[in-house]
């Protein structure tokens, strides 16, 4: 009797439990997959955890062989524990020898005979090696000199080989080449591309396996949100891929001046003297018979009015004449 007492009582002490449970369960439950996928979320703007080892231990596609070269340590570090992936990170940053990431251009002034001639060759040594023009433009000065000027991409591997051949075409009167690393910006954007494809994938899964609409209505928003920031890092990282792969060379093709013949100076000529006095002393007539025939066109007006202006003074005279005699 007190064994079935006993039975009874744990039996009805498991279903109370359960019970509980069952209550309880599926508000912990939604509030541990809030708290993951804010965690996946926060993961995503933290890529210097997993990201950064990940890109120096894999490597990367670009200019300069990769970041990394050991493949291999970095699939182990990703499956190991975290103290020891972290350990395995800082070992594979500080054994590796990193390659740079760098954005060259160059800037050219050259003098050319034959400009046309100078612009395509270099047009055509681009295309040899596997580069291309972006732009070109052929003007004239107020001089009448010709030049053109040209925007040619080449691969990096090429730039050294393409200014030597550029320098080759006339006489260079001005150059500039600039370097820019840009290594620790795309490592970081990799990294972050990384992450969010990871981040990408766990919402995956969970909006496979979830069934309530608002846990669906929470991935789904949390998804657009990683989708965009995934659109955004892809773009910058093709964009700085393609100026690290391919150099950027400005060529400005002008053709040198023009010498003028000296003239010498002109020697004493008495028939040139006595031409331009000639000329001169014609020029004055023409002037006096202009004024004459001016004046004999306007005498209808100044006419009449100077003899009334004589006739008043003569007046004049007489009666102060008069007066005194």
């Amino acid at each position: 009797m007190k064994k079935r007492f006993v039975c009874a009582a744990a039996l009805a002490a498991a279903i109370l439990f359960v019970f509980a449970i069952a209550l309880r369960g599926p508000n912990e439950k939604q509030e541990l997959f809030k708290r993951e996928v804010e965690a996946h979320a926060s993961a995503a703007q933290t890529p210097m955890a997993n990201g950064l080892g990940a890109t120096f231990a894999t490597g990367t596609p670009g200019m300069g062989g990769g970041v990394g070269r050991n493949a291999s340590a970095g699939a182990s570090a990703s499956a190991a524990a975290p103290e020891e992936s972290a350990k395995l990170t800082l070992a594979s940053m500080s054994d590796s020898q990193v390659d740079r990431y760098l954005i060259k251009n160059a800037v050219v002034l050259i003098e050319a005979k034959d400009v046309v001639q100078a612009a395509d060759l270099a047009k055509g040594f681009t295309r040899s090696v596997n580069g291309y023009v972006s732009s070109s433009h052929e003007a004239v000065d107020s001089l009448g000199l010709k030049n053109e000027t040209l925007e040619v991409r080449v691969p990096a591997n090429q730039f050294d080989a393409a200014m030597q051949s550029v320098s080759g075409l006339g006489r260079v009167l001005d150059s500039q080449i600039t370097s820019e690393d840009v290594t620790e910006q795309y490592v970081d954007t990799d990294a972050q591309l990384r992450n969010l494809k990871k981040t990408e994938e766990r919402l995956l899964e969970h909006l496979s396996r979830t069934g309530k609409l608002s846990d669906t209505l929470l991935i789904e928003t949390e998804l657009t949100r990683v989708r965009e920031s995934l659109n955004e890092l892809e773009g910058k990282l093709r964009f700085m891929s393609h100026r690290i792969t391919y150099s950027t060379i400005n060529l400005t093709f002008k053709e040198p001046a023009h010498v003028e013949p000296i003239t010498p100076a002109e020697s004493f000529s008495l028939g040139q003297v006595a031409t331009q006095a000639m000329r001169s002393v014609s020029g004055f007539l023409q002037q006096v018979m202009s004024v004459g025939v001016w004046v004999l066109i306007w005498s209808v007006i100044w006419a009449p009015l100077a003899a009334g202006g004589i006739y008043v003074y003569l007046r004049f005279l007489r009666t102060v004449g008069r007066r005194l005699g």
